[in-house]
């Protein structure tokens, strides 16, 4: 899945008062992949479980914040 703007993400965890330590807490994964997926734009891609429990963390609806990467879409067959 690819991050669609990491802004987008940023304003979430903003709205939400998460911390990149407690975003990382509650998907699983590490603060500095978060901090990968905020602030390197060669690192804005993750797998679908990955970017599911970020949303669900966040409380977004599925495709809110990631989309399907062609990348990802490719690997799919």
């Amino acid at each position: 899945m690819k991050l669609r703007d990491p802004q987008l993400l940023a304003d979430y965890m903003a709205l939400r008062d998460f911390t990149q330590s407690r975003l990382a807490r509650r998907a699983g994964c590490s603060r500095q992949f978060v901090w990968q997926l905020l602030n390197d734009p060669a690192k804005q891609t993750c797998t679908d479980e990955v970017a599911d429990r970020i949303e669900e963390a966040l409380s977004v609806l599925p495709g809110t914040i990631f989309r399907h990467s062609k990348a990802a879409q490719a690997g799919r067959r």
